[in-house]
C-alpha cells in the first residue's frame, strides 16, 4: 500500500466520520464528545498496523480486554454514542481492511453505512424535536402526592400554563421534598 492509496483512505474514513458525528450531534438534549471521533481514527492506524505485522490471536484477545474494561470503568454511553462508535470503528475497519481493488463494492458500504445512519438519524431527530423549548420545573412533594405521569402532568400544568408537553423527571429530592422536572413544550 502506498502513501496515495493510504491517505485517500484515510480521507475518506475522516469525512466519514464527519457526516457521522454531524447527524449525531443534532440533538440539543444529547451531544457525543468530539475526542470520540479519535476512535475511529486510532482503529484504522491499528488495523493498518496489523495488516504490517505478522499478530497472533493473543492480540486480539487484549484488545477485547482492553474494551471490556473501559466499558466497566467509564461512564456509560448513552445509545447514541455507542452507535456512533460501532460506525466509526466499522468504518474504519473496512477503509483499511478491503482491498483496493475492489474500491466501488468499499465505497458502496461507505455510502450504505452513512446512508443508513443519517436516515436514522433524520427520523430520530424529527420524533425530538417536536418540542423546541426546555424549561426547568420543581414541583413540592406534598404528603398526597405520587409519582404518577397524570398527577405529575396536573402539577406542571398548573405551574407553566402550557397544554403540550413532554417532561423528564431530574432528580427526587426528598430532603427539600421537591422533584426537579425537564419540560418540553
Amino acid at each position: 500500500m502506498d502513501l496515495n492509496e493510504l491517505t485517500g483512505r484515510f480521507l475518506l474514513l475522516f469525512f466519514s466520520i464527519l457526516v457521522l458525528y454531524f447527524f449525531s450531534n443534532r440533538k440539543d438534549n444529547e451531544t457525543i464528545n468530539p475526542l470520540m471521533v479519535i476512535v475511529g481514527l486510532c482503529t484504522f492506524s491499528l488495523c493498518y498496523l496489523f495488516t504490517k505485522i505478522e499478530i497472533g490471536v493473543g492480540i486480539g484477545f487484549g484488545l477485547f480486554a482492553i474494551f471490556s474494561i473501559l466499558r466497566f470503568r467509564t461512564q456509560s454511553f448513552t445509545v447514541n454514542a455507542i452507535i456512533f462508535l460501532f460506525a466509526t470503528i466499522t468504518l474504519s475497519i473496512l477503509d483499511i481492511m478491503y482491498p483496493y481493488e475492489k474500491i466501488e463494492v468499499l465505497l458502496f458500504f461507505q455510502v450504505i453505512i452513512i446512508g443508513f445512519y443519517i436516515f436514522a438519524s433524520i427520523l430520530v431527530n424529527k420524533k425530538a424535536s417536536k418540542y423546541l423549548n426546555v424549561v426547568d420545573v420543581k414541583i413540592p412533594l406534598e404528603g398526597d402526592f405520587s409519582l404518577e405521569h397524570k398527577k405529575i402532568r396536573q402539577s406542571v400544568q398548573q405551574k407553566i400554563n402550557v397544554d403540550d408537553f413532554e417532561f423528564k423527571i431530574i432528580l427526587i429530592n426528598t430532603v427539600s421534598n421537591e422533584i426537579d422536572l425537564q419540560v418540553f413544550y
